[in-house]
């Protein structure tokens, strides 16, 4: 799982296409879909990724809709969620490629939110939400995340669901 916002090189290009094609998981939140300098050869890793003075971000509401990926496991009885995070819009790469789990409407246009990437023999979850700390004690944002990982490592979509509650923030 990276979380971290981080260099992207040769040397991690090489790192991960290994991985892959070993059929690893990996899941990118947030930031950590920044591909520097080289945002086009990491989108052909995650499937789309961020490029300075190119996307866009926005704080604030989201309201996130689940239809393009309501046949996929992660996405499973989700329709529309609202959080309130950040939103990133304009990534570089192809969306014809993804599998789009989540898209969310900015400046008249709907993008891509959450999504997963089959490379290779791996897999990739991504999530561009996760910029401020209480999305991360949302319980519906936990039962994504937690799908995501486990469907990145191709295991049960509900084999960390015992996570989803613990600290939570849960309205009475």
């Amino acid at each position: 799982v990276f979380y971290q916002h981080g260099d992207w090189n040769n040397e991690r290009a090489k790192q991960i296409d290994a991985y892959l094609a070993r059929g690893g998981g990996l899941v990118y939140l947030h930031f950590a879909v920044d591909g520097g300098a080289d945002a086009y050869g990491f989108s052909d890793r995650i499937g789309l990724a961020w490029r300075g003075g190119e996307s866009r971000f926005r704080h604030g509401e989201l309201m996130l809709d689940f239809s393009p990926g309501r046949d996929h496991p992660i996405a499973r009885n989700f329709e529309k969620v609202g959080f309130h995070d950040e939103s990133y819009w304009r990534l570089v790469g192809d969306p014809k490629r993804i599998s789009l789990l989540a898209d969310g409407e900015e400046e008249g246009e709907r993008h891509p939110l959450f999504w997963t990437w089959e490379h290779g023999k791996g897999r990739v979850f991504v999530s561009i939400l996760g910029h401020f700390s209480w999305t991360f004690d949302d319980p519906l944002f936990r039962v994504l995340l937690l799908r995501g990982i486990a469907w990145s490592a191709k295991e049960n979509v509900d084999r960390l669901n015992d996570l989803v509650l613990p600290g939570a923030r849960i309205a009475k």
